[in-house]
């Protein structure tokens, strides 16, 4: 490495800002002496580096004198060091111990900043003792990093190592999408797994397989484009793959191959989309007999009544959580054995109504080249009969 410069850059950042040796120990909140003894050729203490190269609006590379080669050598040489500490317990206090003196040495290196991070996260008997360090790195990258692969972790992180009251609290001034939904499940997932608390890592698990199975479901519906004021149907032979493939994948949820109650209202919807793209793609006895079918999906579905806690399936793949039928207030929620709620926004998979069919036979343009054929007249008075009386 390069000999170190502090004293030359201290005395000329002084002049630069037209500061006497006071006035810079002042701001620093050190002596007037020590200010004496830096610009003599005494370097401070290592702690301090930070701080000066604040003040003064450089790095503190720039600070202590390091050119980019030598810097680069130097951060090189850390990671080759890093690399020969094992990952255990004793390990990662001296990984620790390394990464904060080049963290000190490198405030702005992101890189080190990241390995800190990554480390401090994994000594969780210590993360209270380090949370202000931790809250420092993370910020410092939330503010100030542009790499967005880094301020995701960040946020991460302090997801994982933050207090429970912290962590609900940034929960409940954020609004979140569907996606961040996920995430923020599968991220208190792990927090519980490596703070040890395992009956709520469990439930938490069982929650977050659920919401991404209705994730799955509420994908790829029959889609449409607005066109002249009004809605056009397209691609049934893809509505017809994807509908067919999530009827089977319902059938598989219990032992016995029945559909669990909390899925018929689901898949009954399905069936009927998949019924309509069938005639929609050339497949019209086909998709008759299915529409039929439909209504006796229906029916079961309907007979369940508002607000019901169902049966999700095999308790093995959810550990035994029910799913409440959407009632009139419009809330869906998944319910653990421990009685646990988790709100899902994915309340459309189980509010399905009497009068889906009928709205279904009058809107789908998939079925316009048959709405003259005697079977299409049938069923559609048996839907508007449904629709009417809640019975067929």
């Amino acid at each position: 490495m390069s000999e170190l410069k502090i004293p030359e850059v201290i005395l000329e950042q002084r002049r630069k800002k037209n500061l006497t040796q006071e006035e810079l120990a002042q701001a620093l909140g050190v002596s007037g002496q020590a200010i004496s003894n830096w610009e003599r050729g005494g370097y401070p203490d290592i702690t301090l580096l930070p701080r000066i190269a604040n003040f003064f609006g450089i790095t503190v590379d720039e600070l202590i004198g390091n050119d980019e080669l030598s810097r680069e050598a130097d951060i090189d040489g850390f990671f080759t060091k890093l690399s020969k500490i094992p990952k255990t317990k004793a390990g990662y206090a001296e990984r620790f111990e390394l990464a904060l003196e080049y963290y000190h040495k490198y405030p702005n290196d992101y890189n080190v900043i990241e390995n800190l991070a990554e480390i401090i996260i994994n000594m969780m008997d210590k993360i209270d003792e380090n949370m202000p360090l931790l809250r420092e790195l993370l910020n410092k990258t939330m503010n100030e990093c542009t790499r967005e692969e880094y301020r995701k972790r960040s946020m991460h992180r302090m997801c994982v190592a933050a207090s429970d009251d912290e962590l609900y609290g940034m929960l409940e001034e954020s609004e979140l999408n569907w996606e961040e939904t996920l995430a923020m499940g599968e991220i208190r997932e792990e927090r519980f797994k490596l703070r040890g608390r395992w009956e709520e890592f469990y439930r938490e698990r069982n929650v977050n397989d659920l919401l991404s199975f209705m994730h799955y479901l509420g994908r790829n519906n029959m889609s449409f484009y607005e066109q002249e004021n009004d809605y056009v149907y397209a691609e049934p032979e893809r509505s017809v793959a994807w509908e067919s493939h999530k009827m089977r994948l319902l059938e598989t949820f219990s032992k016995d191959a029945k559909v669990p109650d909390a899925w018929k209202g689901c898949y009954a919807e399905s069936c009927l989309r998949y019924s309509c793209a069938l005639i929609g793609s050339g497949k019209v006895d086909e998709g008759f007999d299915m529409l039929e079918k439909t209504f006796g999906l229906y029916e079961e579905w309907l007979r369940i009544p508002k607000g019901a806690l169902l049966n999700a399936g095999d308790p093995e793949l959810f550990g035994g959580s029910c799913i409440t039928k959407c009632g009139d207030d419009f809330i869906v929620d998944i319910v653990t054995p421990d009685g646990k709620k988790t709100w899902t926004s994915y309340l459309w998979l189980f509010w399905q109504n009497q009068h889906d069919i009928l709205g279904a036979m009058y809107n789908y343009n998939w079925l316009d080249g048959v709405r003259d054929d005697p079977r299409f007249e049938k069923l559609y008075q048996l839907a508007k009969k449904l629709s009417e009386t809640g019975e067929f």
